[in-house]
């Protein structure tokens, strides 16, 4: 099943706007988001990255879950080298939770250099950090308790409690375009989150390989409808789910917050009609 996304990564807003109205709009934007019929809710996340509104968006997502009642919510994309695999899990059951199991986990290894300087690490771990992270926040999902030292995180004996909603846990997908990261998210069994529709050929030619049935794959392809030739939106949707027929494909857009003439649910339908063609 095809699903449609919208994308907030909130930017600094104009002189007469303050960050708590640029909030409240998004809330108010997400509200008919559901109502126009989008499926899922991604929220990025750039800490200390300059002109940047949304550096956490696991707070952004329970907001989300309590402004909404349908429409899924997923982080897209928390760096996860930056965090705490236990305080990830922890959180992001809440939201789960919360939403009524309603959340998914899109986690990258962190594109902007901010973020490690502000936090104190090392950009040339992120690799291992995030495979390290990732294996403790599914971990910790799951088991009992965990505990151990995998090189970047000493974990003591400690459990999550309460769990997630979902079982055995979210969704989870990885933010990728580069070939060493898409074929992580491919190894990893993940979904994979991209704007690069070559990135997704690969992720599922890799998919393939592992003998892994093409129907349980997933791919959100993050496009622009205002970029390119004027019109080709539709023409550009419709190779990408050809390019990729056989997996889940989500189709999602940035959000246009605050634009009266978004016409958003008009965009949802075009979308759907694409979909069932």
């Amino acid at each position: 099943m095809h699903r449609i996304g919208v994308r907030y990564d909130l930017r600094e807003p104009g002189e007469a706007e303050a960050p708590a109205e640029a909030y409240a709009a998004l809330l108010d934007h997400a509200a008919l988001a559901e109502d126009a019929g989008v499926d899922v809710l991604w929220v990025a996340e750039r800490p200390f990255v300059r002109g940047a509104l949304l550096p956490a968006a696991l707070p952004l997502c329970a907001a989300l879950a309590e402004r909404t009642e349908r429409v899924r919510i997923a982080t897209g994309a928390l760096p996860l080298p930056l965090h705490h695999p236990l305080r990830v899990a922890e959180d992001a059951a809440s939201v789960d939770i919360v939403s009524g199991g309603r959340f998914e986990l899109g986690v990258g290894l962190g594109e902007h250099a901010e973020g490690f300087d502000g936090f104190g690490i090392s950009i040339r771990e992120r690799a291992g950090r995030f495979e390290e992270a990732l294996e403790w926040v599914r971990r910790a999902w799951t088991e009992p308790t965990v505990a151990g030292s995998g090189g970047h995180f000493e974990i003591a004996e400690v459990a999550v409690h309460p769990r997630p909603t979902q079982k055995p846990h979210p969704p989870i997908w990885i933010a990728a375009q580069a070939e060493a990261a898409v074929a992580r998210a491919a190894r990893l069994e993940t979904g994979l989150l991209t704007d690069s529709l070559d990135a997704a050929r690969r992720f599922l030619d890799a998919w393939d390989e592992a003998g892994r049935p093409r129907a349980d794959a997933r791919v959100a392809w993050h496009v622009d409808p205002d970029a390119g030739a004027a019109g080709d939106f539709p023409d550009r949707v419709a190779a990408a789910l050809a390019a990729l027929v056989g997996a889940r494909v989500d189709i999602v857009v940035p959000a246009r917050v605050g634009d009266p003439n978004e016409g958003l649910a008009a965009r949802v339908a075009g979308l759907r009609s694409i979909f069932v063609a």
